[in-house]
């Protein structure tokens, strides 16, 4: 399967450290990998379900995990063996910390975890889950803890794979836990601060590093466009020429965007210019689309199943993320004019 081939082409554990399997490479890295994996692979669907598999092991398991539970899981997340999925959403509710339903009550010197997750990248092909759990409250507030649970763990149930009409083949699905009894030594991080420690910031880190892939996308598009131009001996005209010109241009600087970034992820993940730069991408991600859009319309010609499959995938990824992309825009302008 695809999955057993990038583990033989050693694509899996780009930024996890040599010393638990990893192959040792920075931030910067991750990104160009996720570029050239959507840009020559020509399926942003796997290349998501690949980066949020390097995300998780990155970002969750690395910092927060015991010397113990990294000994355990880093090498064989490294080595693309094992997938572990971070289980925050729910039915109806999504990842709403006053919504959020699923508790992990104090048992002897173990938790019993109740609850169902929803709409979990790599849910069905995961075998390791990190759930997050109500396991008190201060201040009137929930307190969430993140607790590392196996696939086979008894009381925990995978559900039916959602199937959604685009990004194919990223899984997606769901988790029952019934009495799922844990250990505290199953616990990532610090107990009661895994909303603020892991839940808040993995949005950032997930809508940063899928820059690159989106990225590839349009490099993707925009080569198999001027291929189809070519095949059909379509004579450019002045709209086809600067039409083409300016989608090479924007996607180059959206590539540079990406670098940009990352190394702003490393060094501030709460920076400001962080929050610009994803606001701008997401933007002129559109702006490109629309254009790919009016060309195909203006030159009469209609699209091959490879820009066809890119632009429905990409245009899913841009309304999913709609909702929020306004709301961080709202936020923004209050805080400026405000001040």
């Amino acid at each position: 399967n695809l999955w057993e081939q990038m583990i033989e082409k050693n694509l899996f554990g780009v930024t996890i450290d040599n010393e638990f399997g990893g192959q040792g490479q920075t931030i910067h890295s991750l990104t160009k990998a996720g570029i050239a994996l959507v840009e020559f692979g020509g399926n942003i669907g796997v290349s998501m379900s690949w980066m949020i598999h390097e995300i998780v092991a990155r970002w969750l398991i690395f910092p927060f995990g015991t010397e113990t539970q990294k000994e355990i899981y880093l090498p064989p997340l490294a080595t693309g063996k094992i997938t572990a999925c971070f289980a925050v959403s729910e039915p109806k509710v999504g990842a709403h910390p006053k919504h959020i339903q699923t508790n992990a009550e104090k048992i002897g010197d173990g938790f019993r975890i109740n609850g169902e997750k929803t709409y979990l990248t790599n849910g069905p092909i995961a075998d390791l889950f990190i759930v997050i759990a109500i396991t008190g409250q201060a201040s009137g507030k929930k307190q969430f803890t993140a607790f590392i649970v196996p696939k086979n763990s008894p009381g925990l149930t995978v559900t039916d794979p959602i199937d959604f009409p685009f990004l194919h083949p990223c899984p997606h699905g769901g988790i029952l836990l019934k009495d799922c009894m844990v250990k505290p030594e199953q616990i990532l991080g610090k107990p009661g601060e895994a909303y603020d420690q892991m839940v808040l910031p993995f949005r950032t880190i997930e809508d940063t590093m899928m820059m690159g892939p989106i990225t590839g996308g349009l490099k993707f598009l925009l080569r198999h466009l001027i291929y189809q131009f070519k095949q059909k001996d379509i004579l450019p005209d002045e709209f086809l020429t600067t039409g083409i010109a300016q989608l090479k241009s924007t996607i180059d600087t959206l590539e540079a965007i990406c670098d940009v970034a990352a190394k702003e992820l490393v060094e501030n993940i709460d920076s400001g210019m962080l929050l610009s730069l994803g606001l701008f991408f997401k933007t002129q991600t559109i702006e490109v689309l629309k254009k790919i859009e009016q060309i195909i319309k203006k030159e009469n010609i209609k699209p091959d199943q490879k820009i066809t499959y890119m632009t429905n995938d990409l245009s899913a990824m841009m309304r999913i993320g709609g909702n929020v992309s306004k709301i961080k825009l709202t936020k923004l302008g209050n805080s400026l004019l405000s001040k």
